[in-house]
């Protein structure tokens, strides 16, 4: 099973979610959101082990394989980078990022650290 976290309380997180719940294949471990508050109310909705803060705690948190990142699309490459440098496999979504340079510099860093980097 798959340890995932989830960046963002959105809608596109939630149908993340229950899609993942019914897969029976992901586990639903940690949720962080730039305000913890909006975190905490979606950790009650779900079975989730822990809510994150800061995100970079979350990153380095062995709780977890993968991250699915639904934050702000200024935060994709930012975010998916601090993931990817402590080995996550990053599922981002669209669009992955900015520009192409950020694009580049995203899927370098996943080849760098052999993980899965996809929108």
């Amino acid at each position: 099973m798959i340890r995932f976290a989830f960046i963002g309380t959105n809608w596109l997180t939630r149908q993340f979610i229950d899609a993942a719940h019914e897969s029976g294949k992901l586990k639903l471990t940690a949720i962080y959101s730039r305000q913890l508050t909006q975190a905490r109310t979606l950790a009650t909705e779900y079975p989730v082990e822990q809510c994150f803060d800061p995100l970079e705690q979350l990153a380095r948190s062995n709780m977890i394989d993968a991250v699915y990142i639904a934050s702000p699309n200024a935060l994709h490459c930012q975010q998916s980078l601090l993931f990817m440098r402590q080995r996550k496999h990053v599922i981002c979504e669209k669009p992955l990022a900015s520009n192409l340079e950020e694009v580049e510099q995203m899927i370098a860093c996943a080849l760098k650290h052999q993980v899965v980097l996809f929108e």
